[in-house]
């Protein structure tokens, strides 16, 4: 089984972006971290024909999950990593993701068990919300931990456990599905549906603050690995500093969201 993978989930209309992000991978991946990619089963013979010397694997291979809400059913995808028997811990990538530069298997595990755990105030992001017109109270983060925090029974400091990509440890998720959920006769999917009489629910809050309920893995904080780009006016703002080889000194990689666009001359990051 292995220490660490690298695990993407995707489907045909990101093809192209999974395309740049591999070819990040293959530029810095100095240890050969495996790398694993999921696909929604109508895309896997697309992905498997034109995607070479990758483990491409089909969605049901993990779980089978109503995929007729896109949003959630990534999630739960992403979430059930741990039946596939492959690794102890994984790196959860989007596929607008891209790395800049080397890394290796200590940039996320303490010791071969042991994944950091990314958890943190987020300060610096919450500021830069503020200053794009958004209220830093009301983030979606913290909507989703003030949801999810009471059905654990957690408390204190309203932890950012992001932004992507999210670093899992197995044991936890198979610990929540296995014996939180069967404990309490739940589904996944009840679970998410809890959450959504609030606010739309997050992956990474549930997985942090069920860490934090249960300390099933030793707790090591650290903050995100990527300069993640949430919203086209925190670019405007930020765009002055935008600087690739600063950033190789603080990041791993950069996250321009799929969810808004920009001119391609903006964010060419590999000559």
């Amino acid at each position: 089984m292995q220490s660490l993978i690298l695990f993407i989930k995707t489907y045909k209309p990101d093809f192209e972006r999974v395309q740049k992000l591999l070819t990040s991978i293959e530029k810095y991946n100095k240890e050969n971290i495996p790398v694993v990619i999921s696909v929604n089963d109508n895309d896997f013979e697309f992905f498997k024909n034109n995607i070479a010397n990758y483990n491409v694997i089909r969605d049901s291979d993990i779980i089978e999950a109503d995929s007729s809400d896109g949003w959630r059913y990534q999630q739960i995808i992403k979430a059930h990593v741990y039946k596939l028997n492959l690794c102890k811990n994984y790196l959860c990538i989007d596929s607008d993701s891209e790395f800049i530069r080397d890394f290796y298997y200590s940039d996320f595990l303490y010791d071969e068990n042991t994944p950091y755990t990314i958890m943190h105030e987020s300060k610096p992001f919450l500021e830069t919300m503020e200053n794009i017109g958004l209220d830093s109270e009301n983030i979606f983060f913290k909507e989703a931990l003030r949801a999810t925090r009471p059905l654990f029974g957690n408390k204190g400091k309203e932890w950012d456990y992001g932004p992507s990509p999210y670093l899992w440890s197995c044991k936890v998720w198979e610990h929540f599905v296995e014996v939180y959920l069967k404990n309490e006769n739940k589904t996944f999917l009840d679970f998410f549906q809890e959450i959504d009489k609030v606010t739309p629910p997050s992956e990474c809050v549930i997985y942090g603050e069920y860490l934090l309920k249960t300390r099933l893995i030793d707790l090591y904080p650290i903050e995100g690995f990527f300069k993640v780009y949430h919203y086209e006016k925190q670019y405007q703002i930020e765009k002055k500093f935008h600087d690739i080889e600063k950033f190789k000194k603080v990041y791993l990689g950069i996250i321009f969201q799929s969810n808004w666009q920009i001119k391609k001359k903006k964010f060419l990051l590999f000559k």
